[in-house]
């Protein structure tokens, strides 16, 4: 008789194992939309790591960029406002094309971010805890 397992607790330990299981696959997508896509001490374009003197340094406009990326959004903004050329030969249309759903997909982003069924999710891993 002390062999019998009771099939109660085993299907609650199972249960339990589920839910561990789910609730690690919300937090994992929390973590990646709030933290690693906005994260303060990364270039938002190249993901290059800041020195950690510029890390608090306060940026203008809605992205942290590293100089080099900061000189070619900056660049791709002139040319969008103003048309014309370039002075460097490889910022071609390909290069606006890649600016321009660059700027959509963090657009995108923010849209799902501010959605209500991100949200929930949101409260959901946080009153989980």
């Amino acid at each position: 008789m002390s062999k019998i397992i009771d099939i109660e607790d085993r299907l609650k330990l199972e249960q339990k194992k589920k839910r561990k299981v789910e609730r690690n696959k919300k937090v994992d997508a929390v973590r990646k939309i709030l933290q690693c896509t906005r994260c303060l001490a990364r270039c938002h374009k190249c993901g290059m790591q800041f020195d950690t003197t510029k890390i608090y340094k306060r940026y203008h406009g809605r992205f942290r960029f590293c100089e080099s990326c900061q000189e070619e959004y900056d660049e791709f903004v002139r040319l969008q406002a103003e048309g014309g050329e370039s002075l460097y030969y490889w910022h071609n249309q390909a290069w606006l094309n890649l600016w321009q759903r660059w700027l959509d997909y963090q657009d995108a982003l923010k849209e799902y971010g501010e959605s209500p069924e991100f949200i929930e999710l949101v409260r959901e891993v946080e009153w989980d805890r």
